[in-house]
């Protein structure tokens, strides 16, 4: 049985660790709007403003487990797609 959606205990750690981490180096806990010069380059977003994503994609054989999640803003995890 292949799982698609992380639990909730996994979100929540992950996002706890990623926004520790982005409020330390005084950036986003978004990766990727940490990755721009825009607003939101040092916006931390709440958890219900963020979705889990596959690190590396589910459907090329990414795995539903901590070491392969990462919180994204609503808006970057729906532009990703399959990438």
């Amino acid at each position: 049985l292949y799982i698609r959606i992380f639990y909730e205990v996994t979100k929540k750690s992950v996002y706890k660790q990623q926004t520790a981490d982005a409020e330390k180096e005084g950036k986003s806990n978004c990766p990727l709007c940490a990755l721009g010069n825009d607003n939101n380059s040092k916006r931390i977003y709440k958890q219900k403003e963020m979705d889990a994503d596959h690190v590396t994609a589910w459907s090329n054989g990414g795995a539903t487990d901590i070491s392969n999640c990462t919180m994204l803003c609503k808006t970057h995890n729906k532009a990703k797609g399959n990438k």
